[in-house]
């Protein structure tokens, strides 16, 4: 964000005269993040609040994170009380914040009289990039009914810049068409897939969890079944705006459904790999089999990890199998397994079909 200061005098006197947008709240709030409080920060409080262990978990070396938690804010716009205020209150600081007590009088006008700005700005309130406030940057785009073309009036079309000078691209990775109105590839994916690469930062490589294997699983690229739809793993929102879609704090939620819970599976996340997912092996049949290998494989170690022998022995140990050797399982899953042992998956790679995973054990003609 220290690289937008000095693209915004430039951009907000640019944008002083669009009839876009209406001006919001006071223009010049007294004391702002980018003016004044993350220089003191860095000053008095980075040296103990930064880094991987950061005393407390709580960091200031950016304007979100001096804010705090989300679900728990340090400090809350226009109030006296926050927790950020209290601990250096030179009246109440314990002997480690006592040192620092002296900034409670700019800290104070910070959060109180210019109730967190982040700038000092003739366009935006200073909230604009306070998950908190009114005039947070996403309700004013929900306001408009999610709609970026406010947005890409002094932003460009693209977003990445425009007359104000100030990209939004520096936090997001969005890719908004002509208009404004955006599509679920805006934010995510392609326009092939909405699914990433591109994840929401903007990333493209399966070894990060943002990306991971979601386009082996949407296209079944590992050939092994038919594509596992989106809502397997995630509530698909009906629009931009949906309960949930665009909540705070990321990442997004795992929720299994369909084929994941298949055959009574109760399957887990824990942001690595998933356990017990009826897709690789889970379920009151499958659970039992003690011939398969790699049933939680790594989300982020690729298509690789999914071989016959996996999710189910191969021959499993369960069931009539005592004496099939591998691949002699066409005898009697026709449907689902060729003579030479390849799984039939048939249909263009977007609409895929196959017995195998489907939910059921398909045996005979």
């Amino acid at each position: 964000m220290r690289g937008l200061q000095g693209a915004l005098a430039v951009g907000m006197a640019l944008c002083a005269c669009s009839e876009a947008r209406p001006l919001q709240g006071e223009p010049a709030n007294p004391v702002s993040w980018e003016e004044e409080i993350s220089r003191l920060s860095a000053d008095h409080c980075t040296s103990c609040h930064s880094g991987t262990a950061p005393a407390g978990g709580y960091r200031t070396t950016s304007y979100l994170e001096a804010l705090g938690p989300y679900e728990a804010p340090v400090a809350v716009a226009g109030n006296a009380e926050s927790l950020l205020l209290k601990t250096i209150d030179p009246a109440r600081a314990d002997a480690v914040h006592q040192p620092v007590s002296a900034t409670y009088s700019s800290m104070r006008a910070w959060v109180v009289e210019g109730k967190l700005s982040f700038f000092r700005s003739g366009i935006h309130e200073g909230g604009i990039l306070n998950p908190h406030d009114a005039a947070f940057h996403k309700n004013l785009v929900a306001d408009a009914g999610w709609n970026f073309a406010s947005c890409q009036h002094c932003h460009g079309e693209d977003l990445a810049g425009g007359k104000a000078g100030v990209s939004c691209q520096e936090c997001h990775s969005l890719q908004v068409p002509a208009g404004g109105t955006p599509t679920c590839s805006s934010c995510h994916g392609s326009a092939q897939s909405p699914a990433p690469p591109r994840d929401l930062a903007g990333n493209t490589s399966p070894s990060l969890r943002g990306v991971g294997a979601h386009q082996p699983h949407l296209f079944g690229r590992v050939v092994i079944s038919a594509p596992i739809p989106c809502a397997t793993c995630h509530l698909v929102p009906v629009d931009v705006g949906s309960p949930g879609h665009l909540d705070p704090a990321l990442p997004a939620e795992v929720t299994f459904s369909g084929l994941a819970v298949a055959d009574g599976a109760a399957p887990t996340w824990n942001g690595t790999s998933c356990a017990n997912t009826y897709c690789h092996g889970g379920g009151t049949k499958l659970a039992t089999d003690t011939a398969a290998v790699l049933r939680t494989p790594a989300w982020t170690l690729g298509g690789t990890q999914v071989f016959c022998g996996s999710c189910h022995g191969a021959p499993p140990s369960i069931g009539p199998h005592s004496g099939v050797v591998f691949p002699n399982c066409a005898g009697c899953h026709p449907k689902t397994v060729a003579p030479g042992g390849s799984i039939i998956v048939s249909g263009p790679p977007e609409a895929r079909t196959s017995f195998h995973m489907n939910g059921a054990i398909d045996v005979g003609p």
